[in-house]
């Protein structure tokens, strides 16, 4: 089996190429600029956006995260930096209007420059806001990853609420202490064109506390051909909830329609930490989109609960996370 953690991004990275021409030069100045106001102490506040309030910087440009970030150690350079600007600072950085003072730091890029983060993500420009409030870069995967607009909480802002929506049981969603997001597939996309996709999400400990929330999480590899490859909770990350709205029942078998648990499927499994809180990344490569439908739209759930996760969702589970509800079309 082929693996393709975020897929090609060839076509992208050309067609941004064409779009951006020589209006990149101007709006890289005016991000650098925005970087360097109170004396070089770069400002990160909350603003309006076309997606609602979200992290800008003291000119109100909207401020994106990463999802191929899997650390506060920024990831996107050459290219990638040129499309996506860091935002950096000569001295410390501040948060002012709405922003978490706690939640802001900063991390070494490679050539040198000291990039702000936010609850452990780097925080970047899109090329193509070139107005305070526009948030055409959410999510854009180009690079290998999601990019989205930042909430006060530290939270991925996406079209619909999809980042942040949901029910946590007794939690509401800035409570819960894990947040759960879903890299990929994004909102609206079209997954399967060829017959592979990849469902990417991942779980993030908000507090110290947390972290023992995700102390029975590992890294590991979940070969298809072995027994421990089935619908069904996930041996290394066994708290992990993930239903698809198309799944089918079939007799005899573990698939018993839209309730099933399909986190025990997920074949890539593996466990980070950034500014000492552990972080989630769980795979499902795809590689028979038909069967889950043709041509259809699918709504993708996920969350997690304590302890581990039953097989079969009955709705009376408790999350300890956020819960997301994403809609997409399965093309194959």
């Amino acid at each position: 089996m082929q693996y393709f953690p975020f897929g090609t991004t060839t076509a992208l990275s050309h067609f941004v190429r064409l779009l951006v021409g020589a209006a990149m030069l101007t709006v890289v100045t005016i991000a650098a600029a925005s970087a360097f106001a109170a004396g070089g102490n770069a400002i990160v506040k909350v603003g309006p956006s076309n997606l609602g309030r979200v992290l800008v910087d003291s000119h109100g440009k909207t401020l994106y995260i990463w999802a191929h970030d899997k650390s506060s150690k920024s990831t996107c350079n050459g290219d990638c930096a040129e499309y996506w600007p860091p935002l950096v600072t000569k001295g410390r950085p501040q948060a002012i209007t709405g922003a978490r003072s706690d939640l802001l730091g900063t991390s070494r890029r490679t050539d040198g420059r000291i990039q702000v983060t936010y609850a452990g993500h780097p925080l970047y420009y899109f090329v193509k806001d070139t107005k305070a409030g526009q948030t055409n870069g959410e999510a854009l995967t180009g690079f290998g990853g999601r990019w989205d607009p930042i909430s006060a909480s530290g939270q991925a802002v996406r079209k619909g609420g999809t980042g942040t929506s949901g029910s946590s049981g007794g939690y509401g969603d800035e409570a819960a202490p894990l947040q759960a997001s879903i890299i990929s597939p994004g909102p609206g996309d079209t997954a399967g064109v060829h017959g592979t996709f990849s469902v990417e999400v991942s779980l993030q400990a908000r507090t110290a506390y947390s972290n023992g929330l995700l102390s029975g999480y590992t890294a590991a590899f979940n070969d298809p051909s072995k027994p421990t490859f089935h619908p069904g909770p996930n041996a290394a990350a066994p708290g992990l909830v993930v239903l698809l709205s198309t799944t089918p029942t079939l007799a005899g078998t573990p698939l018993k329609g839209p309730n099933t648990n399909l986190a025990g499927v997920f074949q890539i499994n593996d466990v980070s930490q950034a500014k000492g809180l552990i972080r989630t990344f769980n795979s499902w490569i795809v590689t028979s989109a038909g069967f889950f439908g043709k041509n259809v739209q699918a709504t993708l759930t996920v969350y997690a609960v304590a302890g581990t996760a039953p097989a079969l969702i009955k709705g009376n589970e408790k999350p300890i996370s956020n819960v997301l509800r994403e809609t997409f079309t399965i093309a194959a």
